[in-house]
């Protein structure tokens, strides 16, 4: 069974004057690279994802961007998230043919635009720091200079709106080479920083942030085929839960099929016990139960109701740690805004059949029902 391996590591970042303490998040071939690669590879009308050479792998070959977005939740102000990537159509002479399909017939692109993404929200408003490289003169070689143009950008309904721009030819790689692209983001700024081997600082801009929980990503443009090989995503608040994990719907059908271990399988909300001024249902969940490290993982299958946009399948929901009692459990759970609810939590389960999700601070308790067949 694979695992989601999640590097954590507490420490202090300085740059250009922004002082980051928290947890480190890596996203690379390790851990099937996350949030960014919930599932095995896709495609789909003229796009292509897959993990490929340790490498996390996206062609776009259609007319317009594709954003892809790590599935965790950041809820903390301050945030700093840094890609290694490089666009492996981004050569110098080189164009794209793309077919239009408003025309019907095929666009050329010559310089195809990538880039990263943050302060994503569940309304798809979004910034992002968005790169190409073009010829100053490609037809005279005495005057001719290749740049990049690093472009900040504000994605709202009625567009794109400009916010900085810079134009750089020295100290990043300008043709299809990796580059290291890094957004120190609070309430109000950033700083973008970018470099080959080194990072430094280019565009700072005030910003606004969306209410609510926002996500982080990179972007595709027409023509381009971006590769992926590690994303970090360093967080202020200590407080912040992943809930990536490696499963996909079918994989974890295949696994399950073929589990003997009669604690793992799908189960369905059955019934609750709540004081409702101390705590709410978040939704009559389906749930997946995995074993993983020291116990199992609970994966949330269906049935939110509460921030619903935000649960995919196969997200984490919960996990369970064995003691010395048999049938009782250790219970960390996380709620429907992704908040940890760990302290004196406990779960059982009773003849196989029912799984009890106790909270006895808050006076409450949820029972699951385990699914025995696929048909139920």
């Amino acid at each position: 069974m694979r695992r989601l391996l999640i590097i954590i590591v507490a420490f202090m970042m300085v740059a250009g004057g922004f002082d980051l303490q928290g947890k480190s998040y890596y996203n690379t071939v390790h851990n099937n690279f996350g949030g960014l690669f919930p599932h095995p590879g896709m495609r789909m009308a003229g796009r292509y994802k897959a993990i490929e050479d340790d490498r996390l792998i996206e062609e776009n070959a259609t007319m317009a961007t594709a954003i892809t977005t790590d599935t965790m939740n950041i809820t903390s102000i301050a945030y700093r998230y840094q890609l290694r990537f490089a666009n492996l159509s981004n050569k110098q002479g080189k164009t794209m043919s793309i077919k239009n399909p408003m025309t019907g017939g095929r666009t050329e692109v010559s310089s195809p635009q990538w880039g990263l993404v943050f302060n994503y929200d569940d309304d798809g408003y979004y910034y992002a720091v968005v790169l190409s490289c073009d010829n100053s003169a490609p037809y005279d070689d005495i005057t001719d200079q290749r740049s990049m143009q690093i472009c900040l950008v504000r994605c709202e309904e009625d567009g794109l709106i400009e916010l900085a721009k810079v134009s750089l030819a020295k100290g990043v790689s300008l043709e299809d080479d990796y580059n290291n692209l890094c957004v120190d983001v609070d309430e109000r700024q950033v700083r973008v920083s970018i470099g080959k081997e080194e990072l430094q600082q280019m565009l700072e801009a005030n910003i606004t942030r969306p209410t609510g929980n926002v996500r982080v990503g990179y972007l595709t443009g027409p023509g381009s085929r971006v590769a992926v090989e590690r994303a970090v995503l360093t967080i202020e608040n200590e407080n912040q839960v992943t809930t990536t994990t490696l499963w996909n719907p079918d994989a974890l059908d295949e696994y399950l099929a073929a589990s003997r271990d009669p604690i793992e399988g799908y189960w369905k909300y059955l019934d609750r016990d709540m004081e409702e001024k101390w705590l709410r249902i978040g939704g009559r969940y389906t749930l997946a139960v995995v074993r993983a490290d020291d116990g199992y993982d609970i994966l949330y299958i269906d049935g939110a109701q509460v921030k619903k946009s935000m649960w995919l399948p196969c997200m984490k929901k919960g996990h369970i740690t064995g003691t010395v009692f048999s049938g009782n459990y250790d219970l960390t759970w996380i709620d429907a805004t992704m908040e940890p609810i760990g302290e004196d939590a406990y779960a059982t389960i009773e003849n196989g059949v029912i799984l009890t999700l106790n909270f006895p601070e808050y006076k409450s308790q949820v029972r699951f029902a385990k699914i025995l067949n696929s048909s139920e």
